[in-house]
């Protein structure tokens, strides 16, 4: 497999990064009916799932602290937070760690077989490559969710 499915990852990162400088940091702890969470925890769940995906389930060992993973998982809401989210700065920051280290790590290694398959609902991922083309579908997702926010966000202050 080569590097296309890097190249993707890397175009959705853009994406998502490219929306969120535009986004006042002012809407990043704003929480609209009916959403169950705001742009920060949903920038902090893409790290988080990114970290846990990519880094753990493929070399082993997670790159972020445990306390930020904890915040972001699944199924956590900002409104169960007992400590101060990240800035947009450091959610910015890691994201764009993340791919660096990312395209450090994994150019040309797309085919690198996991020692385990990562079972996620009816997927089945084998190989690193896999597991980054299933990070890049959910990065997508939830920056549909954050621009789906900034829309509701933005017509309930006008």
């Amino acid at each position: 497999m080569s590097n296309s499915i890097l190249s993707t990852m890397n175009i959705a990162r853009q994406m998502t990064l490219g929306k969120i400088v535009s986004i006042s940091e002012d809407l990043f702890s704003v929480q609209p009916q009916p959403f169950n969470n705001t742009i920060a925890w949903n920038l902090g769940h893409i790290a988080a799932t990114f970290d846990g995906l990519v880094f753990r389930a493929i070399t082993g060992s997670n790159r972020l602290p445990q306390d930020f993973i904890a915040m972001f998982k699944g199924g956590t809401r900002p409104s169960d937070w007992t400590q101060t989210p990240p800035s947009k700065a450091e959610l910015v920051d890691i994201l764009k760690q993340q791919m660096n280290e990312a395209n450090e790590y994994f150019a040309g290694n797309m085919d690198q077989v996991l020692e385990k398959p990562l079972q996620i609902r009816d997927f089945k991922l084998e190989t690193a490559g896999d597991v980054i083309g299933f990070a890049a579908i959910h990065e997508m997702m939830h920056n549909t969710t954050i621009l789906d926010l900034v829309k509701v966000i933005q017509h309930q202050n006008s």
